[in-house]
This record gives C-alpha cells, sequence and structure tokens, in this order.
C-alpha cells in the first residue's frame, strides 16, 4: 500500500525521505557519483523534494529521479508522516 502511495505523489515536490536503517550512508555514499551522493547525504527526515532542488540547484525532476534509483535499490524509503498529509 505504501509503494502505491509514493508512485501516485512520485512528482510531489513535499514528498520527504530516509535512508532505510540498515544501510550504511558512508559505504553507500562512496559508491555514487558526486551528484547522487550530494542528495544521499542531504536526506534527514525533514527535506523535501523541492529543498533538496534548492541546496543542490538540480531541477525537482532530476532529484525525483535520484530518489526513484535509490527507492528501487531499497536504500531509502519514504516518511510515513508526509504519505498521511
Amino acid at each position: 500500500m505504501t509503494e502505491l502511495r509514493v508512485q501516485e505523489r512520485a512528482f510531489d515536490a513535499t514528498l520527504v525521505f530516509r535512508v532505510v536503517s540498515t544501510t550504511s550512508t558512508n559505504t553507500l555514499a562512496g559508491q555514487l557519483p558526486r551528484r547522487e551522493r550530494w542528495i544521499l547525504l542531504l536526506l534527514d527526515r525533514k527535506r523535501c523534494i523541492a529543498d533538496l532542488g534548492h541546496l543542490t540547484q538540480r531541477s525537482e525532476l532530476d532529484v525525483a529521479s535520484t530518489l526513484t534509483r535509490f527507492l528501487q535499490q531499497g536504500s531509502i524509503e519514504p516518511v510515513e508522516e508526509s504519505l498521511s498529509q
């Protein structure tokens, strides 16, 4: 059910993500290109897609695309509070 809600809101700029607790952020970040690493390191359960785009000077679509890859890899998950809005 959560997966469907995420897909419905895939391009919602207010969606917030967090790194999955079983994922070592430092290990994962070390394997990523710089553009993707910045996005991963800025995930803090508070920043939405729009915030990440502003901080990295990238479009919301570009940020959402990167987050989609992380989501498909199982490295991140949506923060539940943002799904209940």
